[in-house]
């Protein structure tokens, strides 16, 4: 009897960050250990990184990172200003749009191409008046090129703590909203914790228990620890269990394959 593998996605984020993040996901892509990598447009590095994922266009979605709170060096709002101001409906909504076109035609210059998606650094992307900036801007710039946007909404209802605080800061709206729309998304995330598990495998077999046809899964890999990154030491655990047999052993015990979320659909 033939064993019928489930499509699930697994998506690196952060592409273009640091040298160390684009090693790890350049390395991961070519073991066939990704699916979607979403990439920071922003980044001084982006014109330089970029042409190096174009060798994968058919093995991963290649996305826009849609960044409001990373100011690489530079002056940038904090998190929770953006939440705050986006909550309050004080957010300067011209100043989104814009930037949201500034990374897309970026993105479009270093990567040669629309992207397959779009997500947000840290979920801004997800945001009231945010989240129907990215719609507005996808029906208008790409009619008729289908592009997928990354929902927060749990794969499993149950978990609790950071997964429903992303749920209720606009993932289930965001889910709606596209469902409205017509716009491809995810049949539920996984991947959120507090960077912060030395047994990362655990976690992960956590999330695969809840994996459905479509699920997206994001990590943060990279081979090297760099300044300026809070979250640098986990990037490392991640990238060394996302190399390992025990990753692809679990993949194949839960009857799971990576694929592209664009395929999927």
């Amino acid at each position: 009897m033939t064993n019928i593998m489930t499509p699930i996605a697994l998506c690196s984020d952060d592409y273009a960050q640091n040298p160390g993040i684009d090693a790890g996901i350049l390395e991961l892509l070519a073991l066939g250990r990704l699916s979607a990598v979403s990439c920071f447009s922003t980044s001084p590095r982006w014109p330089a990184a970029a042409p190096a994922l174009r060798a994968f266009r058919e093995q991963a979605d290649i996305g826009l990172h849609f960044n409001l709170t990373e100011g690489f060096g530079s002056a940038a709002p904090s998190l929770h200003a953006v939440i705050l101001h986006s909550f309050l409906h004080i957010m300067d909504l011209r100043h989104v749009e814009r930037e949201l076109q500034r990374q897309l035609g970026a993105f479009e210059a270093g990567f040669g191409q629309p992207p397959d998606f779009i997500d947000g650094h840290q979920h801004v992307h997800q945001l009231p008046g945010v989240r129907r900036i990215v719609l507005k801007q996808i029906q208008q710039r790409y009619p008729g090129h289908p592009i997928w946007v990354r929902n927060t909404v749990p794969a499993n209802p149950a978990w609790r703590g950071k997964p429903q605080i992303l749920k209720y800061l606009g993932g289930q709206s965001l889910a709606t909203d596209l469902q409205v729309a017509g716009i491809e998304s995810n049949r539920g995330f996984a991947g959120v914790y507090g960077f912060d598990q030395e047994d990362y495998g655990s976690c992960f077999k956590a999330w695969l228990d809840a994996a459905q046809p479509g699920m997206l899964m994001m990590c943060h890999p990279a081979t090297t620890p760099y300044p300026d990154d809070e979250i640098a030491l986990q990037r490392v655990v991640e990238y060394n269990f996302f190399r390992s047999e025990e990753y692809a052993t679990m993949l194949d015990a839960a009857s799971l394959r990576l694929e592209r979320l664009s395929a999927v659909f």
